[in-house]
């Protein structure tokens, strides 16, 4: 046994070789002591637990913050209601605390029996349908009313968070637009002065176009050119543009302006798990009588997710081009060409079809 201890890589083996059941039984806690201590919490409950060593089978289950399996070997161990109960509230605390409100509102409601703070919970987690669910099962009228007013806050919020991204969209693709432009025209001049753009590399030309421009998308008042930076070196400002893009800022009149801008573009979607709960949010609206704010929601979130989709197909499209078609690369256009291609796309698994345009 000493042995194993100090090799614990021996375990295994060991426990292959023992034949004595009881002698197994002291391996095992032993093995489950070593990978608790070594913080493999998960790995040492299940091994504590071949071992019938529950107490601290329970204690490593809470270690790796599995609750569900902490309860139910507090059930295997049959503590007392008491004891359990105690043990759900501070269960309870320790997941509001991590910010796990969906998780915490589960033991409120099926363990410390608290129905008024589990639905706190569930709406704090927009878990808008199980909300409702438990409104109802409960039939309290006050709380199908909480879940309903908290539901249409919800509404007012998101709808404002996609027309302020609508603005964002537009404003970060013209800038994006104007900069290209600018460089491309730029380029053309310097072509027509029999310059090759072999002796302008990539940065200085972002950096011409920007100076070009004379003004700032991100900062009110005129900004002066500067004489030094266009002195520094290639190797300084290439290594300036990657520490910017690392960054995930946007600096107007830098170098790697335009590569940030699509970067920031395309790290403007809505996440998956935001779509979900808005498709939550959209049927429990429904199940609560609230169709044409459900169809509103839907209509504003479509609107923000196409017209992101768009900007950033039209950034790709440009970056690299010789030249921009004013009349067919605009957002409008690209909005309406993606609209009609990606009505069946996973993208928008979250719409309900009765909402849709025709």
């Amino acid at each position: 046994m000493n042995l194993m201890k100090k090799n614990p890589q021996l375990f295994p083996l060991g426990l292959q070789l023992i034949a004595d059941p009881n002698k197994k039984i002291q391996v095992l806690d032993a093995w489950g002591d070593h990978l608790s201590n070594e913080k493999c919490y998960e790995d040492a409950a299940v091994t504590y637990m071949c071992c019938s060593s529950f107490e601290k089978a329970l204690k490593s289950y809470h270690s790796c913050g599995n609750w569900s399996k902490v309860l139910t070997v507090a059930g295997i161990l049959k503590l007392g209601k008491d004891e359990i109960m105690q043990l759900a509230h501070e269960l309870c605390e320790e997941l509001q605390a991590l910010g796990k409100p969906k998780e915490a509102a589960k033991i409120a409601l099926e363990y410390c029996g608290d129905i008024n703070n589990g639905m706190s919970l569930l709406i704090s987690a927009r878990d808008w349908e199980e909300a409702l669910r438990v409104a109802l099962m409960h039939n309290r009228q006050d709380l199908i009313s909480e879940v309903k007013n908290a539901a249409l806050e919800c509404v007012v919020m998101l709808i404002g968070e996609y027309e302020e991204g609508l603005e964002k969209v537009g404003k970060y693709l013209a800038r994006y637009l104007g900069l290209r432009q600018r460089r491309l025209l730029l380029a053309a001049k310097l072509q027509s002065e029999e310059r090759s753009m072999n002796d302008l590399d990539d940065d200085t030309a972002s950096e011409a176009s920007s100076n070009f421009s004379g003004m700032s998308a991100y900062t009110t008042g005129t900004r002066k050119s500067s004489a030094t930076s266009m002195r520094s070196s290639a190797t300084s400002r290439a290594r300036d543009a990657r520490r910017q893009r690392k960054k995930g800022k946007i600096r107007a009149g830098s170098p790697g302006e335009e590569l940030a801008l699509v970067d920031h573009l395309k790290g403007m979607p809505p996440t998956t798990e935001a779509l979900q709960e808005l498709k939550s949010l959209l049927h429990t609206l429904v199940m609560l009588g609230e169709v044409e704010t459900a169809r509103k929601l839907q209509k504003a979130g479509e609107n923000f997710q196409l017209s992101h989709m768009a900007a950033v197909k039209l950034a790709e499209d440009t970056v690299s081009t010789d030249g921009i078609d004013e009349h067919t690369q605009t957002l409008e256009h690209y909005t309406q060409s993606i609209r009609s291609v990606v009505q069946n796309s996973e993208a928008f698994f979250w719409r309900c079809k009765v909402f849709l345009s025709p």
